[in-house]
């Protein structure tokens, strides 16, 4: 699918996997999953803790870090947190086309105007390192 993009913003959450809140990771899984034995194997993986050093520290936030369920756990929990809310904010605030692409804690927001990109980035208290801009196409 071709869009039109002018303006994009480009965006990685910083310290993200280290400061996941684990009761609303396992809220929003909740509203998906029924299976009460996934749910503790999610939470025991959540609540394994961090061994460095020969000491072992309790986890309260964050996901397992280097482990292959982590950007697992991150697409679903950002797919409720930022993506619906964009979806959201295209729908009721955009004048111009807005399309997002992300994969964990990265991600891309093209806008075929301005003045969305300047808002949404106002919106996101300006912490979005830069916007740039693109030649036209045609």
């Amino acid at each position: 699918m071709i869009r039109k993009v002018g303006w994009v913003l480009d965006a990685d959450i910083r310290r993200f996997f280290d400061s996941v809140n684990h009761d609303w990771l396992m809220r929003i899984l909740r509203h998906r999953i029924a299976d009460e034995r996934i749910l503790r194997l999610v939470e025991g993986w959540l609540r394994a803790g961090i061994l460095e050093g020969g000491r072992w520290s309790e986890t309260i936030e964050g996901t397992p870090q280097g482990a292959g369920i982590s950007p697992l756990l991150a697409n679903i929990f950002l797919h409720y947190i930022l993506d619906l809310w964009i979806h959201h904010w295209r729908n009721r605030r955009a004048a111009g086309l807005v399309s997002i692409v992300r994969y964990c804690d990265d991600f891309v927001i093209g806008f075929e105007r301005e003045g969305d990109a300047r808002r949404l980035w106002r919106e996101f208290g300006g912490k979005i390192p830069e916007i740039r801009t693109f030649p036209s196409w045609g």
